[in-house]
């Protein structure tokens, strides 16, 4: 094979990876070939002439009876082979490794030049079925005009129309190749089984009908607040304990509910219930405690609601950057939401139930009647600074300049006389830095661009 031709081996949209597809390429005008190839295919059990479930067709007629048998089971529709994922090998990113259903592991590139494979049949240097599976799969990643012609497989696997295999996939990269052929592939080493089933939880949180968070819904603790929530829990114990043993469906998992989802998800979870305990807030001011057919919080369970909702999003916020996933997403939503919390608790500095029309005595204690004085005048002695903390935790330069109006309207809610000294010193840090980065990236001064 050529260097030109080398150099324009693709996986592109031609490729057939479906059977359905391989179907439509066996209707197709046939590819011109010798009158012997087309008489040997008819009348011989172990044609010369092999049609793959690719579409792709392949001379044999240089292996004796029992190889093109062999190659037959290898290349077409009914040999069963599913591949489970691949990866580059640990100690040689030249060698690459393919593994498939029953535990079979086929690895070619770097050291093997002749593709080897654990199932044992390839020994005597005549290739297994899956191997020639594999290079019919990576054959079709070869240019147009090859294609079109039979190809001719060697008889041990170490080529395919003289081209070696892990060259097809040191041209295309496994990334590409992987994708064009819908398989898993892993780029790190394999998580031990742990780490697995922890992340399943992760993913399939997602999904819990209750809309439980990661942390709850991964706690053996959490109570199960429905029949669907204690069923959910069982089929992820199901699940999981199908993924560990098979990592391609792992691999699925993990491509179809990916780190933006979660995320996603994840705070669609948290805004819905910093809306609800702002509206149980408000239930209970307005209906008192014994009305029971809204959920309502007093002032002192909304504080708590609220510290847990702010806690959540600072450990999420960990989690994603401890697993090495990008975060400015999760920052950026986090930033969001966070404010929003704080804008909302500066609103209501005053009692709660100072206009209350239901009968009963309410506290007088502002810590228990006022939702400001309970999370920021006089927090409790270990909850730090209510937000902030949280919101120092988040990269500022491409966050919190997003929400400078924002900020600035709450500084003006947060009045001396009634907010620490401490928690006034770490908003007006946060607070100065976003100004001057939002300073250097438009012209001209605040005032300016508020004239008309």
């Amino acid at each position: 094979m050529s260097a030109e031709e080398l150099s324009r081996l693709s996986l592109g949209d031609s490729m057939v990876t479906t059977r359905a597809g391989a179907a439509r390429a066996r209707t197709a005008p046939p590819i011109q070939t010798s009158q012997s190839a087309s008489s040997s295919q008819t009348n011989s059990p172990t044609p010369s002439l092999i049609e793959a479930s690719s579409g792709l067709k392949y001379n044999v007629t240089a292996f004796d009876t029992e190889v093109r048998r062999r190659a037959k089971r290898g290349l077409m529709d009914d040999n069963a082979i599913e591949i489970k994922y691949c990866k580059v090998a640990d100690h040689d990113d030249k060698q690459y490794m393919f593994f498939i259903e029953d535990e079979i592991t086929v690895a070619m590139g770097g050291k093997y030049s002749v593709p080897r494979c654990t199932c044992g049949a390839n020994e005597d240097g005549i290739a297994c079925k899956h191997i020639f599976y594999m290079l019919d799969q990576l054959a079709q990643g070869v240019p147009d005009n090859i294609k079109s012609q039979a190809l001719e497989l060697s008889i041990d696997g170490s080529s395919v129309q003289s081209i070696q295999p892990s060259d097809i996939i040191d041209k295309i990269s496994l990334a590409k190749v992987a994708k064009g052929l819908h398989w898993v592939r892993f780029d790190d080493p394999i998580p031990d089984d742990e780490d697995i089933e922890d992340e399943i939880a992760e993913m399939l949180s997602v999904f819990e009908p209750s809309d439980a968070l990661p942390s709850e819904f991964k706690s053996p603790e959490s109570p199960f607040p429905s029949e669907r929530a204690r069923r959910f829990r069982e089929f992820k114990n199901i699940f999981t304990q199908f993924a560990t043993q098979n990592l391609g469906l792992y691999g699925r998992l993990q491509e179809l509910i990916d780190p933006v989802f979660q995320t996603q998800v994840f705070f669609d979870k948290i805004n819905d219930r910093v809306t609800r305990a702002f509206k149980a807030l408000d239930e209970y001011i307005s209906n008192g405690p014994t009305d029971a057919r809204f959920e309502s919080y007093d002032v002192v369970t909304c504080a708590t609601k609220l510290k847990g909702l702010v806690n959540a999003i600072d450990d999420y916020y960990h989690q994603q950057v401890e697993n090495g996933h990008e975060a400015k997403e999760v920052a950026i939503r986090a930033a969001t939401t966070l404010i929003n919390i704080l804008d909302e608790v500066t609103n209501r500095n005053c009692d709660a139930y100072a206009n209350i029309t239901w009968d009963g005595i309410p506290p007088t204690d502002a810590k228990q009647n006022n939702l400001f004085v309970c999370l920021i005048e006089s927090p409790g002695e270990e909850d730090g600074n209510f937000v902030l903390d949280a919101l120092k935790n988040l990269p500022q330069e491409f966050v919190l300049r997003r929400h400078w109006e924002v900020l600035s309207n709450i500084g003006d809610k947060l009045a001396p006389q009634w907010t620490p000294t401490e928690y006034l010193n770490v908003f007006r840090a946060l607070t100065t830095e976003s100004r001057k980065r939002a300073a250097s990236e438009v012209s001209g001064s605040t005032s300016k661009r508020a004239a008309p």
